[in-house]
């Protein structure tokens, strides 16, 4: 019997940045090891999908006719909060517990919580005192107590940024995602077998040998493959059909802080389209075919009724165009000189105007401003009634954080387009000015401010070529790990162990910091009991497994070993 391996797309890509830490993150200690502290980026991303699945779940087979209009007008609020609290509860599992990036804890160094006696040395020592002086515990207790108080104010943060980014997707760009496309499925896990004993190919239909790519290559159908059943999971965010010509594409949530060309030109070359369709196809292949020949919809598929109606209009077995990415920005992280002096060490804020925004505290001493004390305005720059380009004027104007954001993102989405006057005197006509409303007191905007936050859909079409290039590049690849893995786990002690991670797994030492900070570095470059036993030092914890199927294969190893 073949050994099941699982990957996925996130193991295939950690290999490709460095080998040691596809080890060290889905193989050490048997199951792989996570860093205790969650990536800011990387928790705020997941929260914000969560909350973009409840939206798009709830809209599977809906229709945008008049009606469908009227409907979603009643429940669209009731949604909207209940995206909202499904994105804030997925975050809060990392309360007290979000890991800044390299740069922005470096600029906190003096507050990661460390012994008293070695807090009181480097305080001593920084600041040229005695380590005796009485001073210092003062500047001790604002140092611990900063350090608990940041941590809570970061969470709220990105909280009120994860709402912001969630309301403001419901309110601006459900509608028109669903006018182009109808929901068919949302969030589905997968899995299909990358290499094995399976003579069939991912690539074909087996139900339909007629539409077998001519690209199909013959390693897929042969009868053995080194042992081992290696199998691929997948869960695309949705499955959308063009409401124009039928045809297929997956849809991919990304959260960026910025935005520029080098994203636009990844997306082109991103392996998700190509892997994520394969399940999909192979899935919706043997749907086809059962639907068309028995007519029965077996109880285990969890078919919806839009997807049954979807395979039984079409000839042939459906096929998936592309991946269609949706980009939502979350803003730079910047230094706060009103933060740092409040939590006593220097601290960042994440500069987005969902969270924040400028309020007028003072005024002109001469003439009109144009505004009174304690308007806002989200936008620095603005545009003048003569068209001509602007800015606050930093004295009277403050940055602060949002202290409701359902209120502020109701004040953001009740923006107009205003259109000039028609001048009689040169005949020139109404001219659009730019955006207006509550949420921006002085001037008028070039777009509409929750239409900032997201860029254009980017849509890569999906190419037999490329596929067929994938599959036998991470055929090939994933057997090796494999076979690396079973190579490493068979050492009979730590120095046999060690030099087979150095010829199996070597350290990609020039991924380390780039493009950003490595979560085990601590790992890698640390002393021999930190090497053998990662777990021990209280800063990695054991990874969880990210899909169904590995989850349970685990539980059933688990009941295996409880027997």
């Amino acid at each position: 019997m073949s050994k099941v391996v699982y990957t996925d797309r996130s193991r295939i890509e950690s290999f490709q940045r460095c080998n040691r830490l596809r080890w060290l993150e889905y193989h050490q200690n048997g199951q792989g090891i996570a860093s205790a502290k969650k990536s800011l980026p990387l928790a705020v991303g997941g929260a914000v999908h969560r909350g973009l699945e409840v939206l798009l779940r709830a809209m599977i087979g809906e229709d945008p006719s008049d009606e469908w209009h009227g409907h979603i007008t009643a429940v669209s609020m009731r949604l909207e909060d209940q995206a909202v609290d499904a994105a804030i509860s997925d975050l809060a599992q990392y309360r007290g517990s979000l890991a800044l990036d390299t740069s922005e804890a470096l600029a906190q160094a003096s507050a990661v919580p460390v012994p008293d006696d070695v807090m009181r040395s480097q305080l001593a020592e920084s600041l040229g005192m005695s380590i005796e002086d009485a001073g210092l515990d003062a500047l001790m207790t604002t140092q611990q107590g900063g350090q608990k108080a940041f941590d809570e104010y970061l969470w709220r943060e990105q909280s009120a940024l994860v709402e912001g980014l969630v309301r403001a997707y419901a309110r601006r760009r459900l509608r028109p995602l669903l006018e182009e496309f109808e929901v068919l499925e949302v969030e589905r896990e997968g899995t299909w077998e990358l290499a094995g004993e399976s003579d069939s190919c991912p690539q074909c239909d087996s139900h339909n040998q007629l539409n077998r790519p001519t690209s199909c290559h013959d390693a897929w159908h042969r009868e053995t493959l080194r042992g081992y059943s290696i199998v691929f999971c997948s869960r695309p965010d949705a499955l959308l059909r063009s409401r124009s010509d039928n045809s297929l594409y997956l849809m991919s949530f990304k959260t960026a802080a910025t935005w520029d060309r080098r994203k636009e030109l990844d997306a082109q070359h991103d392996m998700q389209g190509l892997s994520e369709g394969v399940e999909v196809e192979r899935r919706l292949g043997e749907w086809w075919h059962q639907l068309h020949t028995t007519k029965i919809v077996e109880d285990g598929w969890g078919m919806s009724y839009a997807m049954r109606e979807y395979l039984s209009e079409l000839p042939s077995p459906p096929r998936i165009l592309g991946i269609r990415y949706e980009y939502l920005l979350k803003g730079y992280r910047g230094e706060d000189k009103d933060l740092s002096a409040r939590f006593g060490f220097k601290v960042w804020s994440q500069r987005s105007h969902l969270v924040r925004r400028y309020r007028a505290v003072s005024l002109p001493k001469k003439g009109e401003g144009g505004f009174s004390l304690g308007d806002y305005c989200w936008s620095f720059d603005y545009l003048r009634e003569d068209g001509m380009e602007s800015k606050l004027y930093y004295g009277h104007w403050k940055s602060e954080p949002v202290d409701n954001v359902k209120a502020w993102i109701d004040m953001l989405d009740d923006f107009q387009e205003a259109m000039s006057a028609y001048d009689s005197t040169v005949g020139q006509e109404p001219r659009p000015m730019g955006w207006k409303s509550r949420g921006q007191a002085l001037g008028y905007t070039k777009e509409h401010p929750l239409d900032a936050i997201f860029i254009p859909p980017i849509t890569v079409y999906r190419n037999d070529d490329d596929l067929r290039d994938w599959l036998e590049q991470t055929e090939a690849q994933e057997v090796r790990v494999a076979e690396a893995v079973a190579e490493v786990e068979a050492a009979t002690d730590s120095d046999e162990e060690r030099s087979a991670l150095n010829r199996l797994f070597p350290m990609t030492r020039r991924a380390c910091e780039y493009p950003t900070s490595c979560s085990f570095v601590k790992v890698c470059y640390a002393g021999e009991e930190m090497k053998r036993d990662p777990l021990a030092s209280g800063l990695y914890v054991r990874r969880q497994a990210n899909h169904e199927a590995e989850r349970e294969a685990w539980s059933g190893v688990e009941q295996e070993r409880g027997r």
